[in-house]
């Protein structure tokens, strides 16, 4: 244990120099179910308790979005150690809330109570350090688990758009499969044509989005379109919508078969048509959402901060037309133009490897701490990371070759690392790397 204990305090050693000056955070720790009247709680980090609060506001279907607890009290205190609970059920439709929104504000936060709105103000918004917005569970809607997120599965019985279309949360029009990749597939049924379109139950913010293929989109149907982009409810901002769509728009001639577009589209510079090569199935498309710019990417294979084979790239730069992050979840769609069907008639799937998340920003390294050994041969140890980046646990017997353990992707602040097959070598070192 004297080599892990010494590779566990290098790491703290390092990492008490890292995060200062670390970018607020604020968690939902513990989100009530629906129809429960428990407490809504989370948790802040790297941000002053003293001269910040929580702004919180519910969504309720049929009303609108709502100040909490109440009018009277529209902050809610954070602890000395970053800890906050609010009771978000002071009237008795709240329990039916689908949405709940915690913004970290400061104490003198300016805004009216919000009772009953379509959509929160831009100003909340733009009055926020940073936020948390959450959709969850509700009777009726299909949620799945892809890339470590949770995902909502769009369902009508009657056209809506994109298209318009009937979209389904049919099983066999989207599921992951045993490799954990995402299969989304438009499907004859019921003499009509089902497309497919999930929504992530949380919103991300400014940062890179990553979408990583394993299908070729040189040979999309001419009348497919496939979606990669955020999309807010609210018109501010054109929606909010940034896009990567690969889709040749019912032109058989165009070369191009996939675009970056900031909307609206037809202004100039927020539309770029390039080609991913035919036959490339493993190509990532990417983009970084920053205050004032977007950048966007397309590269075969899986992402890599260094990748040399760019498809494709382009950068918008406007201090007025780049969108301010809000309440907007990211989409995965497919779904046929004019509501016209393959040209081909046939079936079409579209497989995602993965979508990954990263804020901007410095990677954050992991703390590792508490390492215990069992007698059956086994060891363990608590991690303390920083939430929404990518982790990986590497081991070694001389601190020169390392060898992969395992993925993480931290959905909180602290995880506990295991490791159930430990040598019989007396040395194991163990490291974590923080994923670009």
């Amino acid at each position: 244990m004297k080599a892990i204990r010494l590779w566990l305090a290098i790491s703290l050693a390092a990492l008490a120099i890292q995060r200062t000056g670390a970018t607020p955070t604020i968690l939902i720790t513990n989100l009530p179910p629906f129809g429960s009247k428990n407490l809504l709680a989370g948790v802040v980090l790297n941000a002053n308790p003293t001269t910040n609060a929580v702004a919180i506001y519910i969504y309720v279907p049929g009303y609108g979005w709502v100040t909490k607890p109440n009018c009277a009290q529209p902050l809610t205190r954070i602890q000395a150690n970053g800890s906050w609970t609010a009771n978000i059920t002071t009237a008795d439709t709240d329990t039916n809330a689908t949405r709940i929104a915690a913004l970290l504000v400061s104490t003198n936060y300016n805004q009216a109570c919000v009772l009953g709105l379509a959509n929160l103000p831009t100003n909340a918004y733009a009055q926020a350090s940073t936020k948390t917005v959450i959709t969850r569970p509700s009777p009726g809607v299909r949620f799945l688990s892809f890339s470590g997120y949770d995902w909502w599965v769009k369902s009508y019985i009657m056209p809506v758009g994109p298209g318009p279309n009937y979209f389904s949360d049919a099983t066999n029009n989207v599921w992951t499969d045993n490799n954990g990749w995402l299969h989304l597939r438009i499907t004859h049924r019921m003499n009509a044509w089902q497309c497919v379109d999930i929504i992530s139950a949380r919103t991300f913010g400014l940062g890179s989005y990553r979408f990583e293929l394993n299908s070729v989109v040189d040979n999309l149907n001419p009348n497919v379109t496939l979606g990669l982009f955020t999309y807010s409810d609210d018109p501010a901002f054109t929606n909010r919508e940034i896009d990567v769509e690969c889709s040749r728009w019912n032109n058989t001639a165009d070369t191009n078969n996939s675009q970056f577009v900031v909307q609206p589209y037809y202004l100039a510079n927020q539309l770029v048509r390039y080609r991913v090569p035919p036959n490339l199935a493993n190509t990532t498309h990417l983009f970084v959402w920053e205050t004032n710019r977007i950048s966007w990417q397309c590269h075969t294979g899986a992402y890599s901060s260094t990748a040399t084979n760019v498809i494709a790239s382009y950068v918008f730069n406007s201090a007025t037309n780049v969108p301010q992050s809000g309440d907007e979840v990211v989409h995965l769609d497919l779904w046929l133009i004019n509501s016209n069907p393959p040209t081909d008639n046939n079936e079409v799937e579209v497989i995602l490897k993965n979508f990954n998340f990263v804020p901007l920003g410095t990677s954050p390294r992991a703390i590792l701490s508490n390492p215990q050994t069992h007698v059956a041969a086994s060891f363990e140890c608590d991690l303390a990371l920083q939430p929404d980046y990518r982790y990986e646990a590497q081991t070694s017997s001389n601190l020169l070759d390392w060898s992969h353990l395992t993925s993480l992707l931290a959905t909180n602040t602290t995880l506990k690392l295991s490791d159930p097959n430990l040598p019989a070598a007396s040395k194991r070192f163990y490291r974590v790397v923080t994923q670009p």
